[in-house]
């Protein structure tokens, strides 16, 4: 049972708001209640039931709670969470008819948990109240079987699903699909956190989910204003947070009843994933070589997807898991939230962080060869099957095989997730590994200089593993001596190391050959190489495919510099990949230029403020959010008295330095968000935003900051000089609706005021 931070002020012990437990051992539980309302109208509208501690005149922690249940071991921990469960439930007898009531689970919990246990808990729960049982982010896919079948015992309770922390754990992303659940809960992180990508990932996902099976979202953790504005651009119709109450009594006054979107219709039972698929497409005959091919096809799909994928595989044979499968799984699992291999004879980890489940014989599915991909915006499934039953002694599927078979391909998503989750719920969990499914290195530090990787000193480089005093002379020379840096991987080791630099690499990046070999390629990455681009390069790689980009990289004395690499597989002549050369070229300049051709488009040259096209394009934008959101948007024009006398008396070497100084002047008293920029000549237009509706008073203040700046003399090579402005300024709506039109008012407001001065 998981609760909320920061703890709220404890309530009064006198207090019957509440209801308090006796679970032994001097520790008392009390359960409190946040409200969740309808951000549409701010009505609560359901509850979430919270559990703290007391042992005697000591308040505990939900985490203290935990932690000495933990000390106990795993089974106190388990029995802390179902007693939790119990405490929440039966505080539902203080709810009103028609409310309704979530309550954290643990996923182990929920695995453990019988029917009985369920069914007694949900028997104090008062008929008309709404139960929702929220599954918690972490361990999601420690259990993945387990928790499937624990979350069917709770809908046959008629209690609906909520999935907790989404967006803390790419494992709730990738567990959407399997759960189908009712809710969906944003983490208080997103609602807290800047606009990213990572945000955008994560928005996108659920988004879709919603919309495929109508789930609701709800935002938790919001506490501001601006936590509001954020949960409802991000789709959230529910919220909780202390923006609208702080744990407690329940609510006294509630809104309508929550109405959560009907169950996931159950599908009628099957065997096999062949069966799931064969439904709705036909069968087709192959050969394995074939069926090996589309297999390949498949996981290659799936090696270009992120974390937030589960990959679920069986073979007929353990045999079938040759070397070469099992690299590509290991490498599956290194960017997925879970790969599994079922099949007869698999052990529990056939390769590092994948999830291994052996069959019985009597198992259907054992007799199948599939594939499955599941993740937020991609389905895929590929299961096959002997068309007669093979001979005694007849080997696995495979290009020596030769016995006939069929095969059914998907990508309809209903029917790969029902197939998928067939066989997630024979999944069983991992005995032991060395690191948890997708945490496999990709794009991490590399080894440090005295790495065991590294090759040993003294080791004569090899080209593509062939001794370089064996190739022809020509082609080493040619390598050697190319103008940009040319560097060889071994694709079948671990680590894909480099066994070849040639000396343009080693002066492009300060690094000999022997500080290289035997290590991977990412020590020339720093905190300044982008590493979306890495990540996407690693899965190109790791699906054998070849890569072109530009990244930042660093060379050996800390400095850096872009690097446009190119790096293209190589195959032997059974068609195995065997190596990745990487040809690397410096092309900083050319960036470089690019980058300032980019920002002359849209900034003065003299001053360094946005132009004249950047301004206008800025004011139309405003313009429109303003429409919107019925804030105000005012212009204020401001032009340079008397310049032309500075040039006339200095020379325009110095008027140029007299602009510049008056630009830094009015840029200092500028409020962060709005835009100052350089019209032309000794013109220069400010852009003010989020203003109340006809706010003249705050402009007005704007512009005396903006005369008092301008007048600071400014030292100029034949004598100080002292600036004047005129300025005029023009609100939106009451002085103009386009950009055009507020820029002429200003400017002949700007004019009046000259005259008349």
């Amino acid at each position: 049972m998981t609760t909320h931070p920061p703890e709220p002020p404890a309530p009064h012990p006198g207090r019957q708001d509440a209801a308090e437990h006796e679970p032994g051992e001097g520790t008392r539980l009390l359960v409190v209640h946040q409200p969740i309302v309808d951000l549409r109208n701010g009505d609560a509208v359901a509850v979430e039931g919270l559990v703290r501690g007391r042992r005697g005149a000591e308040r505990l922690s939900p985490a203290q709670l935990f932690a000495d249940a933990a000390a106990c071991g795993s089974t106190a921990v388990l029995r802390l969470d179902e007693a939790c469960l119990r405490h929440v439930a039966a505080s539902a007898g203080g709810l009103p008819a028609g409310a309704t009531l979530f309550v954290n689970v643990e996923p182990p919990t929920l695995a453990a948990l019988s029917r009985r246990a369920l069914a007694e808990v949900a028997a104090v729960v008062p008929a008309g109240v709404q139960v929702v049982v929220e599954v918690t982010e972490r361990d999601l896919l420690q259990h993945p079987a387990q928790l499937l079948a624990g979350v069917r015992r709770v809908r046959e309770l008629g209690w609906a699903v909520a999935l907790d922390d989404v967006g803390a754990e790419p494992a709730a992303l990738a567990l959407m699909p399997f759960l189908r659940p009712e809710v969906i809960k944003l983490d208080l992180a997103l609602v807290r956190a800047r606009p990213s990508l990572d945000v955008a990932a994560v928005v996108n996902a659920v988004q879709a989910e919603a919309q495929r099976c109508g789930a609701l979202v709800l935002a938790e953790g919001i506490e501001t204003a601006e936590h509001l504005r954020r949960a409802l651009s991000m789709g959230a119709r529910l919220g909780q947070g202390w923006h609208f109450a702080h744990p407690g009594p329940p609510p006294q006054r509630w809104g309508a009843p929550l109405r959560l979107p009907p169950a996931p219709v159950v599908p009628s039972p099957a065997e096999t994933v062949f069966e799931v698929l064969n439904r709705r497409v036909p069968a087709q005959p192959t050969a394995p070589d074939l069926l090996a091919a589309l297999t390949r096809q498949v996981e290659r799909q799936a090696m270009l997807l992120d974390e937030t994928a589960v990959v679920l595989a069986c073979f007929q044979d353990a045999d079938s898991l040759t070397t070469a499968t099992l690299r590509r799984y290991e490498a599956l699992a290194s960017v997925c939230s879970l790969t599994a291999v079922l099949g007869p004879g698999v052990v529990p980890e056939p390769a590092p962080g994948v999830h291994g489940t052996a069959l019985h014989e009597d198992d259907p599915m054992s007799r199948q060869w599939v594939v499955t991909v599941v993740s937020p915006h991609f389905a895929a499934a590929l299961a096959a099957r002997d068309v007669t039953a093979p001979a005694a002694g007849a080997g696995p599927p495979g290009p020596a095989g030769g016995r006939p078979m069929e095969y059914v391909l998907s990508y309809e998503r209903d029917q790969v997730v029902e197939a998928a989750r067939l066989l997630m719920s024979r999944v069983q969990p991992p005995t032991g590994s060395t690191a948890a499914p997708g945490t496999a290195e990709v794009a991490g530090p590399p080894p440090g200089p005295g790495s065991a990787a590294r090759q040993r000193e003294g080791e004569r480089p090899t080209l593509l593993g062939v001794p370089a005093e064996r190739l022809p002379a020509l082609l080493t020379r040619a390598i050697a001596t190319a103008s940009n840096g040319i560097v060889i991987a071994d694709a079948t080791a671990p680590d894909q190391p480099l066994v070849y630099v040639n000396a343009a690499f080693e002066e492009l990046t300060g690094y000999s050959a022997e500080e290289c070999l035997g290590r991977n390629c990412r020590f020339l990455q720093g905190p300044g190489t982008d590493p979306v681009q890495v990540r996407v390069i690693a899965r190109r790689l790791l699906a054998g495919r070849g890569v072109r980009t530009t990244l930042l990289n660093h060379r050996r004395d800390g400095s850096t510099f872009w690097n446009e690499v190119t790096v293209s597989p190589v195959h032997d002549a059974e068609g195995r990949l065997t190596h990745f050369i990487g040809n690397q070229a410096d092309v900083s300049d050319r960036v470089e230029r690019e980058a300032r051709t980019v920002h002359l488009a849209h900034h003065d040259v003299l001053t360094g403020l946005p132009n004249r096209a950047h301004l206008l394009d800025h004011l139309e934008l405003e313009l429109r959010r303003s429409a919107r959101s019925g804030s105000g948007v005012a212009v204020v024009f401001i032009d340079l008295d008397g310049f032309k006398a500075v040039n006339d008396r200095f020379g325009h070497a110095a008027g140029d330095q007299a602009l510049i100084h008056a630009a830094g002047r009015l840029r200092s008293v500028v409020r962060s968000g709005d835009l100052l920029g350089r019209l032309a000549g000794d013109e220069f237009l400010l852009v003010l935003t989020g203003l109340r509706a006809a706010d003249v008073s705050s402009v007005r203040q704007v512009v005396q900051h903006l005369h008092d700046a301008v007048r600071v003399p400014v030292e100029l090579p034949g004598g100080d000089v002292t600036l004047r402005a005129s300025i005029g300024f023009a609100l939106s709506p009451e002085d103009g609706l386009d950009a055009t039109g507020l820029i002429d008012a200003a400017d002949a407001r700007m004019y009046r005021h000259k005259n008349v001065g």
